[in-house]
């Protein structure tokens, strides 16, 4: 089943992260005038990686241990304090936000387009091609 496969759990786990990032950057740009505010990042992938070269997806794991470790991987929020500062001390970029929450919502879109493509598939072999 599509729900209980270690693609599933990485796609819907992505999605997550997408929407939670799509979440912070709306965030961000809300608050582009707020003397002092720093803008919030979402960190996933790098996380993602490291808990794939930790043995995420061993072979020598049961496939239902994998997706539940998979399943347990969630972003972290940060600070972004690396960008050049305003004299109030705001840092938002709202070019760069605009252009990051576009990035996001297409990748959110390709993610879900995925899934509904499997469930599609799914359908159409359930109900015979009818």
């Amino acid at each position: 089943m599509f729900t209980d496969s270690i693609s599933s759990v990485m796609m819907t786990r992505a999605m997550s992260a997408s929407w939670q990032r799509a979440q912070l950057i709306t965030h961000n740009i809300a608050n582009q005038d707020t003397p002092g505010f720093m803008p919030r990042r979402l960190e996933f992938e790098n996380l993602l990686k490291d808990e794939m070269r930790r043995g995420a997806v061993s072979p020598t794991m049961s496939r239902q241990d994998r997706i539940d470790r998979l399943s347990n991987i969630s972003g972290r929020v940060h600070i972004d304090d690396r960008t050049t500062m305003q004299a109030d001390g705001n840092n938002v970029d709202r070019d760069a936000e605009h252009i990051e929450l576009a990035r996001v919502q297409l990748q959110y879109q390709a993610l879900r387009d995925k899934i509904n493509g499997h469930f599609n598939r799914l359908s159409d072999a359930i109900s015979g091609g009818r």
